[in-house]
């Protein structure tokens, strides 16, 4: 039963050792991420009791996608698995520095900001490097699965990692909360580190960087499907992803009246949202017409944090979150698979280090939606930006109509 459930059903990927590997390097990398995000989140809205300074925090996680396209460059003409490796090693690093210097009590905000500055350029070629390596090991069906089983790793430290930085920073203070992060990276960095080098397709290439550059981006104008897809990611980041980066933990204080662990729990169910979505996925053996479902999701998504900015109830705030994190999630999985799906090997990393520029719109986001909170409060930013961001679907979909084609 459990040799037919990995060949043939829903663990049919792990059969492939490297992508073993890298699934649960990159979830142990996820929970240190998460557990890492209440913990430095709840302290910079403890000591600044500013919704838009916790805006600046989730923002400088992410200010690295500005170098995305370069690191594309990077994964198609070096080892990808060395790539990945240093990176994870990076993360791990400026783990063990936050630690230290809580232990010595010298930890403050802007010692927080710059240490998450370094992080947030390591994180965007992290992102890029590990969804090539997912293409490169993984083809067909197996793809799909591989997409869909690494979202599920996401989902689960999503769910996990919050609780444990909640519980521990509530008993035990910040210093035991973020020793977790610690190990969770060096076992992510261990993990990667294990896995065999990769033969790049442009390895050696005479071209200069910035001609790699360029037939990147002709190749993503030429290609209408792609071209959506990104347009669409930039558009989850800027309007969507800003509540769970950035604006959670003023609705769990300001909004909903809860500590610590009232925003590990609303963090958790979002994320057990999520789980169930791209387990969903993970099942199936193919799906008809993903770009509807990418379309559909996506405002089914938005509705949710417009539905969610206006409760006041914190049971049904959960249930709320519940429901739009499965649709975070089929958002997520099928344009991913769609992305690695469509795009050509000799172009992949530069593709996806696009895909990850198109992350930058989340600390813009971040930046946007804490100023708003700070003026209006989080409920109105979050609902601003979310209707926002249902217009702006429905304008991306009329624009670029091959995304609704898609058989």
């Amino acid at each position: 039963m459990i040799s037919s459930l990995i060949s043939k059903g829903f663990l049919r990927s792990f059969q492939v050792r490297d992508f073993r590997l890298l699934w649960l390097s990159d979830g142990f990398g996820s929970w240190a991420e998460h557990t890492e995000f209440v913990v430095l989140a709840w302290y910079v809205l403890t000591v600044t009791d500013s919704p838009f300074m916790v805006g600046v925090f989730g923002a400088l996680r992410f200010v690295g996608t500005l170098f995305a396209p370069f690191y594309g460059v990077l994964a198609d003409r070096y080892d990808r698995a060395r790539l990945f490796a240093l990176v994870r090693t990076s993360a791990l690093a400026v783990a063990g520095v936050v630690l230290a210097l809580a232990v010595a009590g010298q930890l403050n905000v802007w010692f927080v900001f710059v240490l998450m500055t370094m992080e947030g350029i390591a994180r965007a070629a992290y992102i890029v490097t590990r969804q090539a390596l997912i293409a490169d090991q993984l083809q067909g069906e197996r793809l799909m699965n591989g997409v869909a089983l690494n979202r599920i790793a996401f989902n689960v430290a999503q769910l996990g990692g919050p609780a444990i930085g909640g519980v521990l920073l509530s008993r035990m203070g910040t210093i035991w909360a973020y020793v977790p992060v610690v190990v969770f990276n060096l076992l992510a960095s261990l993990l990667a580190y294990a896995m065999r080098p990769t033969v790049n397709v442009t390895s050696g290439s005479p071209q200069s960087m910035w001609s790699n550059l360029v037939e990147a981006f002709s190749y993503i104008a030429k290609h209408r499907v792609v071209l959506a897809l990104l347009l669409m990611a930039f558009l989850v980041n800027l309007t969507a992803f800003p509540l769970n980066h950035g604006l959670m933990p003023v609705f769990a204080r300001d909004v909903l009246g809860r500590g610590p662990t009232g925003l590990a729990a609303l963090l958790a169910v979002y994320a057990a949202g999520a789980l169930i979505g791209s387990t969903a996925i993970a099942v199936l053996s193919g799906l008809k017409r993903p770009g509807r479902v990418i379309v559909v999701a996506t405002l089914a998504w938005h509705l949710g944090l417009v539905l969610f900015a206006g409760s006041r109830w914190f049971s049904g705030s959960m249930a709320i979150l519940l429901a739009t994190g499965v649709a975070q999630s089929l958002t997520m999985v099928v344009m991913a698979m769609m992305l690695l799906g469509v795009t050509a090997p000799e172009v992949r990393g530069r593709v996806m280090g696009a895909r990850a520029l198109a992350v930058y719109s989340l600390p813009l986001g971040l930046l946007v939606s804490g100023a708003l909170a700070d003026i209006l409060g989080a409920p109105a930013a979050l609902a601003i930006l979310s209707l926002f961001g249902v217009v702006a679907t429905l304008l991306i979909t009329a624009g670029v109509r091959d995304l609704w084609r898609v058989a």
